[in-house]
């Protein structure tokens, strides 16, 4: 009994207020609904008159073109063509008419005329062509004479007779009959490119020599001169219609007053098909009927307006809803408030409990400092970073601790300094402090800490400061230590570091002493500052290859100074990833090894001309022809002879003889390639290795050579010249068969009278 009394207590004012609820939002939805029709049919009645409107304007416009247009033709004894486009062109007709796909003029020609007529228009140097089609047993004929725009398109119907088809010939007839506009039914324009644009309709005005006064037909039709005409495009005619138009409202345009598929115009809307509201009109103007079938579901611009009384009657049943059920949950609040407050209280309990825990368990030391400068609060970590103030660390004040705290240059901190000063003062987060903590007797210890406000009552005095420390003293050590040895790197390791385009980005100050540039003159400068001459191209392109793949590239290489002397390095290059393993650039760490390539050099290097021995020779000749074997590539040699170098050491002393041979080797060896090797095979001989060259090139570079040495004057001596022969290789060769040939053709054009090139003969590598 005690159940029922209180659930009817709780629950008749939550029913009474859902039934008045519902009751009133049932009327107002449909009171709404009544109301949405009513100014829908209204809207819908005013788009359809806006459009009809729009389309008689429209309509309206293109008549008052024809009419300017014949006021113009009137205007002229004999138009021509460009008087024609000169007015055309000052109506803009692409911009104000898009719709228009012609303006055309069409005279009345007699058919007894006709080649006059033609041969008068073919005058006209542009319209050569001009001729009337097709033929027509009528005695009048309307062939359109002049056409704009004149495109591709339209210059194709130029001299067409227009009255060659019964129902055009039919509205020009009645146009300069009755004296006034006449509008063709739906057309195709055979011509249009485009399928949308082929559907249209021709609007005919009638024009008369105006020395007449016509009041019938015979009057008018004597005194006829022709029509203007203006081709509509039915598509574009219409969609101009939709754009002046919001658009809520659709429209279908039949030919007549009958409305079906074939006598259809025009629909703006293809998918409607069942319309919520409809409505015809019959629309005349000038000469013909059209009928306007307007259709829409709606008319709203919102179409949640449809919905809106189902809306009403919704929320208002929610909202009653609602309403009942907020009276009875307030009853039933303050009993269960207790309840909440309750479990809170206890909730808040063990939140403080799991605080105090994680204060204490911390791996960083947390002290709280009150206004006062008393430290309140002290973990377990503060503690033993700092173990020498156990005891009376809590309750302290701070300006009573017996310990001096440093920066990191070795000064003190002014009390204003310190970080728990700094947050009571300006109430900003101090972060990143590093501060020594030094007391006589004890290591110094060094802290990184952080000061953040406290507010316990209110947000704009701050009640104390939180002071977080970390133990960075083994952290320093070591830093210093890692410092220590990368200064001794940077001074004795030669090291780079580049983009992935080779821009210098780091350099050890060992590689700016033995390239000779300071750190701000190659950071930002390409490697190539310091890039020989002498190494070949291939060499870069080699190592680029292997370190754009990834791979570790190693290497010697040859330097050049800042003050254009070589150093050799001895050279590891390895590529360089960021944290995503993204390749970012590559590190260069390199070893000097120039004295090492100065001895290796003099081992190597004939000492009177600075070219390779024959030792060095020797073994470039085996290397390349074993490449030359291996992978198929062309390779020749050239070897060439001083003419009559005995009699300048007999004339002149061995002296002058050196000082030529020194000036021969610079004279050929500035007309070689960088791959090219060139050495003193012996005496006056001298070989060229030509890598990658045929016979034909070798014997191009020979007489090169020759015409170069020939053009040369020689100290004391004046002019001398020389003798080569080349050879090139062949499957089966090896040193020994190519330097028989080679020395075969030198030996040849000695005999021949010297100064000359003589190729190596294969019958007498065949007789080898």
């Amino acid at each position: 009994m005690q159940t029922l009394k209180r659930l009817y207590t709780f629950s008749f004012l939550p029913l009474v207020v859902l039934l008045v609820g519902v009751f009133f939002s049932v009327l107002i939805a449909w009171k709404s609904d009544q109301w949405i029709d009513k100014i829908e049919a209204i809207r819908f009645d005013a788009a359809s008159k806006e459009i009809t409107a729009l389309i008689q304007k429209e309509l309206d416009s293109h008549v008052q073109l024809l009419n300017s247009s014949a006021a113009f033709i009137l205007s002229s004894e004999n138009m021509t063509r460009n008087e024609w486009q000169t007015f055309a062109k000052m109506h803009g007709l692409a911009l104000n008419f898009p719709s228009l796909y012609a303006l055309g003029y069409v005279p009345l020609v007699e058919a007894s005329k006709k080649e006059a007529y033609e041969k008068k228009m073919a005058e006209d140097s542009a319209m050569a062509q001009y001729k009337i089609f097709p033929s027509s047993s009528h005695s009048t004929l309307f062939p359109i004479t002049y056409i704009e725009p004149f495109t591709e398109q339209t210059a194709q119907i130029l001299g067409y007779d227009m009255g060659s088809e019964a129902m055009r010939r039919q509205k020009i007839e009645k146009a300069l009959k009755k004296g006034s506009v006449t509008i063709t039914p739906k057309i195709e324009f055979v011509k249009q490119a485009q399928a949308s644009e082929k559907k249209g309709f021709i609007i005919y005005m009638p024009f008369y020599y105006r020395h007449h006064s016509l009041q019938n037909e015979a009057e008018r039709l004597a005194a006829a001169k022709g029509v203007i005409y203006s081709a509509i495009k039915v598509n574009t005619f219409f969609e101009n219609i939709l754009k002046a138009n919001d658009g809520l409202v659709s429209f279908e345009v039949y030919d007549c007053e009958s409305l079906s598929e074939e006598t259809l115009l025009y629909n703006s809307n293809p998918t409607l098909t069942a319309p919520r509201l409809e409505r015809s009109v019959v629309f005349s103007s000038n000469d013909t009927h059209w009928t306007l079938y307007f259709k829409a579901n709606s008319v709203l611009h919102n179409q949640l307006n449809h919905y809106f009384p189902h809306i009403q009657v919704f929320i208002g049943i929610l909202f009653s809803i609602l309403l009942s059920g907020w009276v009875y949950a307030l009853q039933r609040t303050r009993s269960r408030a207790y309840e909440i407050a309750e479990e809170k209280t206890k909730q808040l309990s063990e939140s403080e409990a799991w605080v105090r825990l994680l204060f204490k368990t911390m791996q960083e030391g947390v002290m709280v400092i009150n206004r006062e400068g008393v430290i309140t609060e002290c973990n377990d970590t503060a503690k033993k970073i700092l173990p020498s103030f156990n005891k009376t660390l809590i309750g302290t004040l701070n300006s009573e601790l017996p310990w001096k705290a440093l920066h990191e240059d070795g000064s003190s901190f002014l009390p204003e300094e310190l970080p728990f000063m700094k947050v009571l003062r300006s109430g900003e987060s101090q972060n990143g402090i590093i501060m020594g903590i030094q007391r006589e007797g004890y290591p110094l210890v060094w802290m990184q800490m952080n000061a953040a406000p406290l507010y316990l009552h209110d947000n704009d005095n701050v009640s104390a400061v939180v002071l977080t420390l970390s133990d960075i003293t083994n952290y320093r050590r070591s830093k210093y230590k890692l410092e220590k040895y990368l200064s001794m790197i940077d001074k004795h390791v030669i090291i780079s570091t580049t983009d992935l385009k080779g821009v210098i980005t780091e350099v050890s100050e060992a590689f700016c002493k033995i390239s000779g540039y300071s750190k701000e003159e190659l950071i930002g400068a390409n490697h190539s500052i310091v890039r020989h001459a002498d190494v070949p191209s291939s060499v870069y392109e080699e190592m680029w290859k292997a370190i754009k793949s990834g791979l570790i590239w190693r290497g010697e290489l040859k330097n050049r100074h800042k003050d254009g002397s070589a150093y050799w390095v001895e050279t590891i290059i390895a590529p360089r990833y960021d944290e995503d393993y993204s390749l970012i650039g590559y590190t260069a760490i390199r070893t000097d090894i120039t004295d090492k390539k100065r001895v290796e050099e003099l081992s190597i290097t004939d000492r009177l001309t600075g070219l390779y021995n024959r030792l060095k020779l020797d073994e470039l000749f085996a290397h390349h022809l074993s490449i030359a074997r291996r992978h198929h590539t062309p390779f020749s040699i050239i070897l060439l002879d001083i003419d009559k170098f005995k009699s300048v050491n007999d004339t002149y002393g061995h002296q002058v003889g050196d000082t030529i041979l020194q000036e021969f080797a610079l004279c050929v060896k500035a007309q070689i390639r960088s791959e090219d090797i060139f050495g003193r095979w012996g005496g006056e001989e001298f070989l060229l290795l030509l890598p990658n060259s045929p016979l034909e090139n070798a014997s191009l570079l020979a007489e090169k050579l020759r015409l170069c040495v020939a053009s040369f004057s020689f100290s004391q001596v004046g002019m001398k010249t020389a003798s080569f022969g080349v050879a090139t290789f062949h499957e089966g060769d090896d040193e020994k068969s190519m330097m028989v040939r080679v020395d075969e053709a030198l030996y040849r054009a000695k005999e021949n009278g010297r100064n000359q090139v003589v190729l190596e003969r294969l019958n007498f590598k065949e007789s080898l």
